[in-house]
This record gives C-alpha cells, sequence and structure tokens, in this order.
C-alpha cells in the first residue's frame, strides 16, 4: 500500500471536517493521482518541470562580436562592459 502525498493529505484536510475518513482519503487519492485539482487550482501533471524552449535562433552582432541568442543579449552586454 503505497502512501498518500502530503498536498492530496492537506486538501483533504481542508475540505472535510474529519480528516481520516473514506471520503476525505478517496479525495486524497485522486488529488496525489493527478485525476483533480486541488483546491489551489493545480494538477499533478501541472507540477512537472516546463520542457525545453523550442525557439529559434536568432544570430545577434554587439560590439563586432556575434551571438546566436538574443535572448541573453542583456546578459552579454552586462559581461562586455
Amino acid at each position: 500500500m503505497t502512501k498518500l502525498c502530503s498536498r492530496g493529505k492537506s486538501a483533504a484536510k481542508r475540505k472535510f471536517a474529519v480528516y481520516p475518513s473514506a471520503y476525505a482519503n478517496a479525495y486524497a487519492s485522486k488529488i496525489c493521482a493527478g485525476k483533480i485539482k486541488d483546491p489551489s487550482g493545480v494538477k499533478r501533471k501541472d507540477w512537472k518541470p516546463k520542457g525545453a524552449y523550442n525557439g529559434k535562433f536568432i544570430e545577434v552582432e554587439m560590439n563586432d562580436k556575434r551571438y546566436s541568442n538574443s535572448s541573453l543579449k542583456n546578459y552579454y552586454n552586462d559581461l562586455l562592459k
């Protein structure tokens, strides 16, 4: 038997007046499994880290040097000063 996650347990304690009950445990297990959202509105699939950005590479030329990612322009600017 697996243990309930802390998010599911705390959500069940907030929702039900009596926590160690069958209804509260069923609610907590659904939250832990990611079948329903917890009271803060987050599902389990939302806990995962975001994937890598698959944007386009853009060539930027500053101070006669080429950089291949414009989002780092300010970072490179600070280093070159």
